[in-house]
């Protein structure tokens, strides 16, 4: 069995509606066996409320599991709590995706927020994390899924997000799931 480790914060532990959930877990090894890529299983490794910082601390639990490829998915509480400086989290950030062998990483961004129901949510400062992370995985020679970019091409980009304007919907784990099956694909496919 193929194991993909997915390490990051409450967006990545699936967290929907007040608790975590296997909902990211599941859709991306449906997604995959969809596209004709079967045998995969997931380790999630996630905490909720993690920052980057934090994630640095505790990547060789990820690493220890020597995984076919890990996504990986920290920054929200970076921007929302302001925590690192985007300089400071593109830095870290640097740190552990050099854990693993680049052909092995999937980088997801921070994502868009409702300003309306987040109250700590900032769209400017997002993008300021997201640019940060695509200069750095740029720079660590990894492909960097645009949560942000790809969640605002859509007329009415709330619909990916759950009550609570942070944390994704049913259709943005849907969203997300796919985005990362995708990427492993291409990946596969070379």
């Amino acid at each position: 069995m193929k194991k993909i480790v997915l390490f990051g914060d409450s967006l990545a532990a699936g967290y929907y509606e007040g608790a975590s959930t296997n909902m990211l877990d599941e859709i991306t090894i449906k997604e995959l066996t969809g596209m004709g890529f079967p045998g995969y299983q997931i380790v999630n490794l996630s905490v909720p409320g993690e920052t980057s910082a934090e994630g640095l601390n505790r990547v060789d639990q990820a690493v220890a599991e020597n995984p076919d490829f890990v996504a990986i998915m920290l920054g929200s509480n970076d921007s929302l709590n302001q925590s690192a400086t985007p300089e400071e989290y593109a830095k870290t950030m640097k740190q552990i995706i050099g854990k693993f062998p680049a052909e092995k990483v999937i980088v997801l961004s921070p994502s868009y927020v409702d300003e309306q129901v987040c109250a700590d949510g900032n769209n400017q400062r997002q993008q300021e994390y997201v640019a940060a992370l695509k200069e750095a995985a740029g720079e660590m020679g990894v492909n960097m899924i645009d949560l942000y970019h790809h969640m605002t091409v859509y007329p009415v980009p709330t619909e990916f997000l759950g009550s609570d304007g942070l944390h994704p919907s049913e259709e943005g784990y849907d969203f997300i799931g796919a985005l990362i099956a995708r990427d492993i694909k291409n990946k596969l496919l070379g």
